[in-house]
């Protein structure tokens, strides 16, 4: 059951990951206006470091489309979106412990912790927002995808997840091109 979470969770940061300077950006500032509803600066900046914010915008796009598309399908996911909120908590205990000195837990660190101390948040607040954030992202996506592939990622073979990430990129990418004068980018 892990390996197929950790499949569909990398499947879904590899759709988000796409450079410009955001600092003279605001965090009120609008970076994109997708069918009628904004992403705004601040929004990006809270979920990636900022020299990738922008590189990220793509993503977004994406993934608000494919939330908008799953939610007009009125696909269920009552149940997903459920289980985020009654295990959201937990995601703390998952953070590697400050008396962990590994390289591999001082990288993990890294990013959450000047994330929080940037945004002025305490650091498990931060960590619970940005699970919930992606993760309710994730469920979306995920069930856009399943439902327009008519394949579930839990289906995937491991030599056949290049493959359905090259069916799902090409999906996400139509979804843009038919919505593409409904999308308006206002960062350079």
């Amino acid at each position: 059951m892990k390996r197929i979470t950790s499949v569909m969770f990398l499947s879904c940061l590899l759709i988000l990951a796409g450079c410009n300077s955001i600092s003279k950006y605001e965090d009120d500032d609008v970076a994109a206006i997708v069918r009628g509803e904004e992403i705004t600066v601040g929004e990006l900046r809270f979920l990636y470091e900022d020299d990738k914010v922008l590189e990220n915008l793509d993503g977004m796009i994406k993934a608000k489309l494919a939330v908008q598309e799953a939610k007009r399908l009125n696909l269920d996911v009552s149940d997903k979106l459920q289980e985020i909120q009654e295990t959201k908590s937990s995601v703390v205990e998952l953070y590697p412990p400050k008396d962990d000195d590994s390289e591999m837990a001082k990288e993990r660190r890294q990013f959450p912790e000047s994330q929080a101390k940037k945004l002025g948040m305490d650091l498990d607040e931060y960590l619970v927002k940005h699970y919930e954030i992606m993760s309710e992202t994730s469920v979306y996506m995920i069930a856009y995808i399943e439902e327009m592939l008519g394949q579930t990622f839990e289906s995937v073979e491991a030599d056949e997840v290049e493959e359905f990430d090259k069916k799902i990129n090409q999906l996400l990418d139509t979804l843009v091109d038919d919505h593409k004068d409904e999308i308006e980018k206002f960062t350079n």
